[in-house]
């Protein structure tokens, strides 16, 4: 496989920056190792790339756990990331925590609210 871009290619990869520039390079001369199911959910394909740097060694634990998990290292990490930021994100706290109104629901606990219409309270409707 030649290294060089044929015109168009180029074209196509001048709005990339260099580094996915690179990494596009690199990925038309590379053997895919992921396993076909990616567990992402159907319609909604793990399209994006995300590259991070690692010390070996954190590599190759990550690697070790995804294999004794049985997923990709990408499928590890993934869970991992979207674990991590569902608890920055998304209230923890039980529904008992959290009070319904038919505009929003608030929880008690944390502050986080979550509105469901637009419509206000009338209480609220001159502010």
């Amino acid at each position: 496989m030649s290294n060089e871009m044929n015109p168009d290619e180029l074209n196509e990869v001048e709005h990339l920056d260099n580094l996915e520039a690179a990494m596009a390079k690199v990925a038309e001369d590379i053997t895919p190792s992921r396993k076909k199911n990616t567990g992402s959910k159907a319609g909604d394909p793990a399209a994006k790339q995300v590259l991070l740097r690692a010390s070996d060694a954190d590599h190759a634990r990550w690697k070790e756990a995804a294999d004794r998990k049985g997923v990709s290292m990408a499928e590890f990490i993934r869970d991992a990331v979207n674990a991590a930021t569902a608890d920055v994100l998304d209230c923890p706290h039980p529904s008992g925590m959290k009070r319904f109104y038919p505009w929003a629901t608030t929880c008690l606990q944390c502050g986080m609210q979550w509105v469901h219409d637009k419509r206000k309270p009338r209480g609220q409707n001159h502010k």
